[in-house]
Formats: C-alpha cells, sequence, structure tokens
C-alpha cells in the first residue's frame, strides 16, 4: 500500500555543538503527527526539511509514493504547506494578503481563490469580515497567526505543516483554531504534522499521533 505522506531517515546537522536531527515518520490522510521534544532538538527544522525551505543532507520524503526530488519545489510547496511559528504579513489589506497567494501563476495556476471560503474561516476562528479592509501590518500577534493560517488553508494544501499554531492565542482563539483544524483534516485527503508544546493542543486533536524528536550528537 502506498503511504500518503512519509519521511525516512531525514537528517540534518546543526552549526554547533555537533548536534543533528534524524528522523522518521509517516502519516496518512485523515490523521494528525503531533511532533514533540525539548528546545534545540530541530523540530522546527523538520518541518523545515520537509516543507523542503531547508535541504536535508541525507533522507527520504515521499508523498503519494513519489519522491519528492521527483517534484518541482513550488509544486511541492502548494500541496504541502508550511505555516511559520512567527506569522508573516505582507504590505496591503488583510484581504490583499489572502489573495496574493492567487496572483503567482506559476505556482498557482489551478487555483482559484474563493471568497466564500474565506469568508467561511473568518467566521471559524472568530474574526470579523470587517477586518478584510484592515492593513496587515497592524494586526495583533494572536489575529496575525490566526489569518496567516487562513492565508494556507485558502491554497487548499493536501499536507498543512503548523509550527506552534496556537503560540499567540487566548483560550477561546486557540479552541477555535484546534477546532478548524479537527474539522479541516477529516475533509478529503489531508493530514497535519504540527508542532505544538501545549499538551492541551495535543489531547484535542482528532486522530493525532506522537513523533518524539531527541536531540542527536556527533559520536555517539
Amino acid at each position: 500500500m502506498t503511504q500518503f505522506f512519509q519521511f525516512t531517515n531525514l537528517c540534518r546537522h546543526f552549526e554547533q555543538n555537533g548536534r543533528y536531527i534524524m528522523e522518521s515518520g509517516t502519516v496518512e490522510p485523515g490523521h494528525i503527527l503531533a511532533i514533540r521534544g525539548p528546545s534545540g532538538a530541530g523540530k522546527s527544522t523538520l518541518l523545515k526539511m520537509l516543507a523542503r525551505l531547508v535541504i536535508p543532507e541525507s533522507g527520504e520524503i515521499m508523498y503519494r509514493g513519489q519522491s519528492w526530488q521527483t517534484i518541482a519545489p513550488m509544486e511541492w510547496r502548494t500541496r504541502v504547506h508550511y505555516v511559520a511559528q512567527k506569522p508573516v504579513m505582507f504590505p496591503g489589506t488583510l484581504e490583499e494578503n489572502f489573495r496574493m497567494p492567487f496572483k503567482v501563476s506559476s505556482i498557482l495556476s489551478d487555483k482559484v481563490f474563493s471568497t466564500e471560503n474565506m469568508l467561511q474561516y473568518l467566521a471559524e476562528i472568530d474574526l470579523p469580515p470587517s477586518m478584510l479592509s484592515q492593513e496587515a501590518g497592524t494586526l495583533s500577534g494572536g489575529e496575525a497567526a490566526r489569518a496567516a493560517l487562513i492565508r494556507a488553508l485558502l491554497m487548499e494544501p493536501e499536507i498543512l505543516l503548523l509550527d506552534e499554531p496556537t503560540a499567540y492565542l487566548d483560550g477561546d482563539s486557540r479552541a477555535a483554531v484546534i477546532n478548524l483544524l479537527n474539522q479541516w483534516v477529516a475533509v478529503q485527503e489531508r493530514a497535519i504534522l504540527v508542532v505544538s508544546h501545549k499538551d492541551e493542543d495535543i489531547s484535542e486533536l482528532n486522530k493525532v499521533s506522537i513523533l518524539t524528536v531527541a536531540v542527536g550528537k556527533a559520536g555517539e
């Protein structure tokens, strides 16, 4: 049976102290892989390797039975989409930020922006439609984090790579995001890999398995 998304012996050395990360994992449609581990173990680096923002020194990534090396990087990132812990907003209004990726035809030639989906996502994570005309640079950290997640979802990836998605959120906003992620991953063939240090996030995610990342050191 072909694995939906799998990585094997994915390795990257860090610049200091001879440390490295080497991990393997798999996730199936409708499921969530939570990545845990101590600070400095390389959890964020692992997500960035899976997003092809950091090149692994060795190892393999397979998506629907196809090696990552046979898929163009930009195409890969429309299917396997990374959302950083620190949200990035571009100059312009919030709505312009949502629409921006769809103007890059070489990346998203088969994607169509959906106003209906935009409004639905805003409602589900408690952002009012009136914010669409607000300058994105004026958003609070929590608002920007939720907006960055919406922008990713509007691109309709099949794999979401999320780095501490609730780090900037209070109780109600955090619960709304967790609920949205559970709903999203249950539709069609989708999966999530998430780095989170919050036990309550992991416990409230559906169909979740745990990958614990250890700190490797050269010579061990």
